[in-house]
C-alpha cells in the first residue's frame, strides 16, 4: 500500500478583441444559438460566473454560450473551428483553479444548460447529459429506486467526474464512474456526432472513460464519525485494517479525514458508508468500538445522504506514514496563519482507498486508461488529496506557496519512508501537475492514437484552453523534475 497525492486549492493578451468579437459573433448568427450566446454584463453572464463552485475558476470570457442540445454543441463546435476561437469548457464547475473551467481569452462553453437525466426501465440504463450535477442525478432516479456510480457531493458535475476517472461511494462494488458508461453520445471538433460505447469506436469509449448503468439500490447508510484527536492512532488503525481487509466488491467504503478551520482547529473525522444501505456491518466493527464526539451516520435514499458531504507493505510503515502527514499538518497551520494572520480559511487532507477490486471492475467493462492494473499490483493504495479554503484572493496569493511546499514536503517525506506512489487523480489534479504520464505508456499511447484519430486538426489540443490536457506531453520521464524540485513545471 503506497500513498498517491492530488491537491486542489479554493477561493471565496493572448488573442485580440477583434477576434473576440469575431467569434462571439458568429456565434450568435447561428440560428439554434441566437438567444444562447451572453456578452459581458448581461444577466445571464454574470449570474453564471457567480455560479462558480471556485472563484478562482470564474473567469471573464469574451462570451459565454450556453448549448441546450447536440444539435447547439454542433453549432459551437463547427463555428470555433472555423473561426480558430480558443475555448473553455464547463459542465458542473467544480473544480478550481484558475484555467479548469473558464476561461478569460477565449469564449466559455457552459454546458450547465444541459442538464437532464432519464431513465430505460426496459434497458436499466440512465441517460444523463453533462451539464448535471449528482444531486439532481440522484433526485431524478430515486423514484425508480436505482442509483448510479457517482460523486459523493451533490454540486459535483458529471461531465468533469465521469471522464476523470470518479471515485464514488459505489467504487469497491463496481468500478469508478468512468467504468460505468455504456455509451458517450460525442461531438466531434468538426461538428459530427459519433456514438462512443463497447461496440463502435470502442478506442474512444475506452480513452473517454452520459448513459451509465444503473445499481439496483438508491439506499445508502452512511456518514461522518468526529473523534477526539487523542483516538487518533485507534482510528488511524481502524482505517489501514479496513483497507487490508477490504474484500472484492465489498459495498462498504471508508475515507479518513484531516481537517482544520478557524472556528473548531483541528478535527479527526471518518466517512463510512454502505452502498446497499446496510447499516452497521461488520467491515466497521472496529471504528464503531472507538468512542466518537458526533456522528451523522444515518440511513436513507441517496439523494437525501449524499447532501452531507457537499463540502503488500507491512501495515505498521502505513501508520507512519498517516501519522506523519498529521504532523506536518498540524505543523502547516501555524505558517498559513503567520503569513495571513487576518484570514479565514479552512484545510482539510482526505485519505481514500484504491483497491484492487476497483482496478478489476474497469477490465471486466472494456478497461480504462487510467493505469491502475500496476499501482495496486502489490495490494491496496491510499490516495490523499489536500485542499485549502481561502477567504479572499489576496490572502490566497500569500497561502499559496506554503500550501504547495506543504504537498512536496509530505510527498518526500513519503518518499524517504519507501511509501511514495506518483499516480495522481485527473479529478483532484492541481494546475501544473501531470496526471496523464503515470497512466503508462501503453495507455498515452492510446490516448495520443485517438485524439489524432477523431480530432486530426487537434482542435482539443490547441484551441481548448480549460482542464489539462493528455498530449503534449505524453512521457512520463516529465514528472521526474518533481523530485529535483518544489513543484513540477515551475
Amino acid at each position: 500500500m503506497k500513498i498517491s497525492v492530488a491537491f486542489v486549492v479554493m477561493v471565496a493578451v493572448g488573442a485580440s478583441a477583434t477576434q473576440g468579437r469575431r467569434c462571439c459573433n458568429d456565434l450568435a448568427a447561428q440560428d439554434s444559438l441566437r438567444d444562447k450566446v451572453f456578452m459581458p454584463g448581461s444577466t445571464v453572464y454574470d449570474a453564471q460566473l457567480k455560479s462558480y463552485y471556485s472563484a478562482n475558476a470564474a473567469q471573464h470570457a469574451w462570451c459565454m454560450v450556453l448549448p441546450a442540445s447536440t444539435a447547439d454543441v454542433q453549432a459551437i463546435a463547427r463555428t470555433i473551428n472555423r473561426r480558430q476561437c480558443p475555448f473553455g469548457i464547463r459542465a458542473g464547475g467544480h473544480s478550481t483553479w484558475k484555467g479548469s473551467n473558464g476561461v478569460k481569452n477565449g469564449v466559455t462553453v457552459d454546458l450547465s444548460h444541459m442538464n437532464t437525466t432519464t431513465y430505460d426501465e426496459e434497458k436499466g440504463i440512465a441517460s444523463t447529459q453533462p451539464g448535471a450535477r449528482w444531486g439532481t442525478v440522484y433526485e431524478a432516479l430515486n423514484p425508480h429506486n436505482v442509483s448510479v456510480v457517482g460523486a459523493r457531493t451533490s454540486v459535483v458535475g458529471v461531465g468533469g467526474f465521469t471522464t476523470g476517472a470518479g471515485y464514488s461511494f459505489h467504487s469497491n462494488a463496481h468500478g469508478f464512474s468512468c467504468d460505468n458508461v455504456a455509451n458517450w453520445e460525442i461531438v466531434l471538433a468538426n461538428g459530427t456526432v459519433v456514438n462512443a460505447n463497447a461496440k463502435e469506436h470502442a478506442d474512444l469509449w475506452k480513452a473517454q472513460k452520459g448513459g451509465s448503468v444503473t445499481i439496483s439500490s438508491s439506499q445508502l447508510w452512511g456518514g461522518f464519525t468526529q473523534y477526539n484527536l487523542n483516538k487518533r492512532d485507534a482510528v488511524f488503525d481502524a482505517y489501514l485494517n479496513f483497507v487490508d481487509k477490504t474484500e472484492d466488491s465489498s459495498p462498504d467504503q471508508t475515507i479518513l479525514a484531516l481537517l482544520w478551520d478557524n472556528k473548531n482547529g483541528f478535527t479527526l473525522r471518518s466517512i463510512l458508508t454502505n452502498a446497499n444501505g446496510q447499516a452497521n456491518r461488520p467491515a466497521f466493527k472496529e471504528y464503531m468500538s472507538i468512542p466518537n464526539i458526533g456522528s451523522t451516520v444515518t440511513s436513507g435514499p441517496e439523494k437525501d445522504i449524499i447532501p452531507q458531504f457537499t463540502g503488500p507493505t507491512p501495515l505498521g510503515q502505513y501508520f507512519k506514514s498517516l501519522a506523519a502527514i498529521d504532523e506536518l499538518h498540524h505543523a502547516l497551520v501555524p505558517k498559513l496563519q503567520a503569513a495571513a494572520p487576518n484570514a479565514t480559511f479552512s484545510t482539510l487532507i482526505s485519505l481514500q482507498p484504491l483497491t484492487p477490486a476497483m482496478v478489476r471492475h474497469a477490465a471486466t467493462r472494456g478497461g480504462n486508461v487510467l493505469g491502475l492494473e500496476a499501482v495496486v499490483a502489490d495490494g491496496p493504495k491510499l490516495n490523499w488529496l489536500f485542499s485549502i479554503t481561502v477567504d479572499t484572493e489576496a490572502h490566497q496569493r500569500a497561502l499559496l506557496p506554503i500550501a504547495r511546499s506543504f504537498v512536496y514536503t509530505v510527498n518526500k517525506k513519503q518518499r524517504d519512508m519507501g511509501t511514495y506512489e506518483p499516480w495522481i487523480c485527473l479529478n483532484y489534479a492541481w494546475r501544473d501537475e501531470q496526471p496523464f504520464p503515470h497512466y503508462g505508456a501503453e495507455n498515452t499511447a492510446l490516448l495520443a492514437a485517438v485524439s489524432a484519430a477523431y480530432d486530426p486538426a487537434g482542435v482539443f489540443q490547441k484551441l481548448r484552453k480549460t482542464g489539462l490536457a493528455a498530449s503534449p506531453p505524453l512521457r512520463a520521464q516529465e514528472c521526474e523534475r518533481e523530485k529535483k524540485c518544489v513543484w513540477c513545471q515551475e
